[in-house]
């Protein structure tokens, strides 16, 4: 019996390859980039959960890219990746 692969995701700031839980989902609002709740449809975009990551993704214009025109950060996307990394930490 083979083992069942979990689902990978590419960072939009890193360009790593990570596990679908490892990461935090983004998704496009009505041109603001927002964290995804629990089974939001539509495009969405994945992004380590670290400072570094975010902050490539903005100096690379990842975002607009990702979700295929001009949008605008929310500022909920820093607190969730902040609370990712303080959740991992304890």
């Amino acid at each position: 019996m083979t083992a069942v692969s979990a689902p990978e995701r590419t960072c939009i700031g890193c360009r790593r390859k990570r596990g679908r839980a490892e990461l935090v989902r983004l998704t496009n609002e009505a041109g603001r980039v927002v964290p995804a709740h629990a089974g939001a449809p539509g495009r969405s975009a994945y992004l380590c959960p670290e400072q570094a990551c975010l902050e490539a993704a903005d100096k690379r214009r990842a975002f607009a890219r990702a979700f295929r025109g001009p949008v605008v950060l929310d500022p909920a996307v820093h607190r969730a990746v902040a609370r990712h990394t303080s959740d991992e930490r304890r």
